[in-house]
């Protein structure tokens, strides 16, 4: 119980809950194993349930009418997702599946209805929450309507590189799944990645990047 309410603590939807209202959560709400490619919910099911990633990966994705795959976002330990569509009410606007084999805590509706009668604040706390996915959102809908291929593939580097506190980091994806979540093709995110590589901005080895001029990465961010 203690490691999972570290866990908890971490999650931007509930870390301004105290360890008594994460602690009731566990206690109302399941932990679950998935395994690698399982699927978690298809777009337009009812959102009745949202989920805490608490190990491994998801991916929450759209399919075209051709079948085309749109990564949306790709989620790692510490992140909940689906939160706004349940507390809409409405249907899941998109799939999610996971990655990897994965552990999610599976939080209802019903059960976190239940909790919040009796600590409103925990109504609070993911309010707050949701208004950083908000805006997380809209920064995706921005880089990929208005930003060039290569702009967008140097902001994702920026972002990571920052997550992963240290200009040399892995990819957490394949490069075809990074390619997906820029709303790109993997042909051309590889040119855009040759382009950076041959001017000197990073180095590629595999999954590792390290980037050697972080300034000339920032011009490319905002071209």
């Amino acid at each position: 119980m203690a490691d999972l309410l570290a866990d908890l603590s971490s999650v931007p939807l509930l870390s301004c809950l105290d360890d008594r209202a994460r602690e009731e959560l566990l206690n109302r709400c399941p932990v679950r194993p998935f395994p690698a490619g399982r699927v978690i919910f298809h777009a337009g099911r009812p959102a009745e349930q949202f989920y805490v990633i608490l190990s491994g990966k998801v991916k929450v994705f759209h399919l075209s009418p051709a079948g085309d795959e749109q990564t949306l976002h790709l989620y790692g330990p510490g992140k909940a997702f689906a939160e706004a569509a349940m507390f809409a009410g409405g249907a899941y606007p998109a799939n999610a599946e996971t990655v990897e084999e994965s552990r999610l805590l599976v939080v209802s509706r019903k059960a976190l209805a239940r909790l919040i009668a009796v600590n409103p604040n925990l109504a609070f706390g993911m309010m707050a929450g949701l208004s950083a996915k908000l805006r997380e959102f809209a920064a995706l809908i921005e880089g990929l309507t208005l930003k060039s291929a290569p702009a967008r593939l140097a902001a994702a580097l920026e972002r990571l590189s920052a997550e992963a506190g240290d200009r040399t980091f892995r990819l957490k994806q394949t490069k075809r799944q990074l390619a997906a979540q820029l709303g790109t093709r993997p042909e051309t995110l590889s040119r855009a990645l040759a382009d950076l590589k041959r001017r000197g901005i990073v180095q590629v080895a595999g999954p590792r990047i390290t980037i050697l001029d972080a300034e000339r990465l920032g011009e490319v961010a905002v071209e």
